[in-house]
């Protein structure tokens, strides 16, 4: 893509978070869509601290009227491949005068710590783990359009220590001098891996 596309197409983003048409759950807090019988959620504490553990890689992702359909951790953080648990931790880099922190969320499959994965451009705003830009994609046609997507996540965790996010996939588009805008924000969880019976070895 060329770059002058591309930086038209992440200012195009930018202005739709500037202009309040994506909000920034911090802190993340229960909405009508948040299903009643996941508990109550509780903030992260200081730098975020509380998100780390073990947690299963296949959690559940809410859907309408009840319903759930599966999800898998690693595909949340946009991290190849299989795994039965995954743990995270966090390594502080930075803390504003505000009391956020910049944070690299440190993710590893299985217990091998042998492959340390990373995600960085991961914040801790009000005691609420933000990881932004987790993918992005860009798109443009000359004389036709430009658009991107992008993905964020907001995580917490519920008083028996199943991890929850709020997942924020947008798109934005311009086709032929038209705005286009979408969003979905799906509730997902992952059970903590202590307190799960996981699959004997084979």
């Amino acid at each position: 893509m060329d770059t002058r596309w591309l930086g038209q197409t992440r200012l195009l983003l930018v202005a739709l978070v500037l202009q309040g048409c994506v909000t920034v759950h911090a802190p993340l807090l229960p909405d009508e869509e948040y299903p009643g019988d996941w508990g109550e959620l509780v903030a992260l504490g200081p730098e975020c601290k509380g998100v780390e553990g073990m947690y299963l890689n296949a959690g559940s992702m809410a859907g309408a009227g009840g319903s759930t359909q599966p999800v898998s951790l690693m595909a949340v953080l946009n991290f190849p491949g299989e795994a039965e648990t995954v743990s995270l931790n966090t390594n502080t880099r930075r803390v504003d005068q505000n009391g956020d922190t910049f944070i690299t969320l440190q993710v590893v499959a299985d217990g091998d710590t042998t492959v340390l994965r990373e995600r960085e451009g991961c914040f801790c705003v009000k005691q609420t783990l933000v990881c932004t830009q987790i993918s992005e994609q860009y798109w443009s046609i000359p004389n036709f359009g430009l658009g991107g997507s992008q993905s964020n996540a907001y995580l917490a965790i519920s008083r028996d220590r199943t991890l929850i996010a709020k997942l924020q996939n947008y798109h934005a588009d311009v086709v032929l001098g038209v705005p286009i805008f979408g969003m979905k924000e799906p509730w997902v969880r992952f059970k903590n891996a202590d307190q799960s019976e996981l699959p004997h070895p084979r």
